[in-house]
């Protein structure tokens, strides 16, 4: 391919061809009206609807044809005109991966290889067809330099298309469960996308060894090792495989790898850090509904800090695994950090080894005394007991939220069993009450005086 030399712009009004030659050309419908034309181009998508197959164009040997250049003028005599492609899984493109593109034949070109990496990175490893958006930065390319043509927020040809990523080498169910040898099956806990996560995980108590599979809608996997084996491969076939080894365990299948392990199940997580000393006893504790996911308000510094599953360093502690919001198990690895020090509330999965931290700045009570409007504020020194005052009536509801916000917020059947998006509290008898909410223990608690 060549690329589109400056000297030839005079020829755009003559037509288009596509990336190929005409033999094995994609083929093209009449562009639709130009949709950005700034500093001198002008440009439109292909067609009004912008599907595209990467696997079938690779097959193919052809390029992705993404855009047509209606008109370039007023560009400098020498060099080339380039365009850069942004892809965003969002039409405000907050989050994007820049693909290479090549000029040829007045239409801008990608290789699905190169679009196939931006693809995992943005929309990740599902290969069902996504909607993404994309759009174009111009340059002018002379040698080993290159010019943006505009200003840096001057973008080209922004318009949505459906895009079909190239096959996963394995299919993956949206869900399995756990069948034990006898006939009880259990539903096995999962979240986020089953190819980015491919890790099924559910908790056992293992009273007597018994035989195991997996089991999905379409195909059955079993443990290829007789013996009460931890860890495994699986395969796909019917009946029965391994043993489970006696034990509560939390058991792991990795849905890629077609690999299993059985891991002692884990009741908390602990968060010792720069705030607390690195000192596991002064630090708080995550709890879970699933031994999978964890989650609990931890105070945290941006000096930094980990998560343990014991109170201890000699089991299993997460740290930094180099990504955002990713852990690592390496005993080497980094510590986590936060932006400021503060009260955060934490979610960790340990399958996925993923966490997150919000920040919390305020904690109020909200209610029927109030009328649901707003949250009455509390207030905290040490961001585990927050106090305040509030008037109630006899049964009047209340909850806790944090920031002004429905996203964290604590109820519960009782005062001393608060939970995230818990049942509503009912006062016990009319009166104007001290009320503190209690961060430091787990089930948090909540005391009216």
């Amino acid at each position: 391919m060549k690329k589109f030399s400056i000297m030839l712009l005079a020829a755009l009004a003559l037509g288009f061809t596509a990336c190929e030659d005409e033999s094995d050309a994609i083929p093209q419908s009449n562009p639709q009206e130009p949709i950005m034309s700034a500093e001198g181009i002008t440009v439109a998508p292909v067609d009004s609807v912008s599907s595209f197959d990467l696997k079938a164009l690779a097959d193919a040997e052809q390029q992705a044809v993404v855009l047509n250049i209606i008109e370039a003028q007023d560009l400098p005599a020498v060099g080339d005109l380039a365009f850069v492609m942004q892809l965003s899984k969002t039409e405000d493109f907050a989050a994007v991966q820049e693909v290479a593109t090549e000029v040829v034949n007045n239409q801008v070109c990608v290789d699905p290889a190169d679009w196939q990496v931006a693809h995992l990175k943005v929309l990740g490893k599902n290969p069902k067809t996504q909607d993404a958006y994309v759009r174009f930065a111009a340059y002018i390319v002379n040698g080993t330099s290159s010019v943006r043509i505009g200003n840096p927020n001057l973008y080209y040809g922004a318009h949505k298309v459906s895009v079909t990523p190239f096959p996963a080498a394995v299919t993956i169910e949206d869900s399995y469960s756990l069948v034990i040898n006898g006939g009880e099956t259990i539903a096995m806990n999962h979240t986020g996308d089953v190819y980015d996560n491919p890790v099924f995980t559910v908790k056992v108590d293992v009273a007597e060894v018994q035989e195991w599979a997996v089991k999905g809608a379409q195909l059955t996997y079993v443990p290829t090792a007789g013996d009460a084996e931890t860890v495994g491969t699986l395969a796909a076939g019917e009946g029965w495989g391994g043993v489970m080894p006696v034990g509560t365990w939390l058991l792991s299948v990795n849905m890629e790898t077609l690999t299993y392990e059985f891991a002692s199940a884990v009741e908390n997580l602990w968060t010792p850090g720069d705030a607390n000393g690195w000192n596991h006893g002064g630090s708080q504790m995550l709890f879970t509904n699933n031994y999978t996911e964890y989650m609990g308000f931890a105070n945290l510094s941006p000096s930094g800090f980990k998560f343990t599953s014991a109170a201890d360093w000699n089991h299993t502690n997460y740290g930094d695994a180099g990504e955002e919001g990713k852990l690592s198990t390496d005993g080497g690895a980094g510590n986590l950090t936060v932006a400021e020090a503060g009260l955060y509330w934490c979610k960790v999965d340990i399958a996925a080894l993923t966490w997150s931290a919000t920040k919390i700045n305020t904690i109020g009570v909200i209610g029927s005394f109030n009328g649901w409007a707003q949250s009455e504020p509390l207030t905290s020194e040490d961001g585990l007991f927050w106090v305040g005052t509030i008037t109630l009536n006899e049964g009047d509801e209340y909850k806790f939220r944090c920031n002004d916000d429905w996203a964290i917020n604590l109820g519960g059947v009782d005062e001393y069993n608060l939970v995230p998006d818990g049942a509503n509290l009912k006062a016990p008898a009319a009166g104007t009450y001290t009320i503190t909410l209690d961060l430091s223990v787990v089930p948090y608690a909540c005391y009216l005086e």
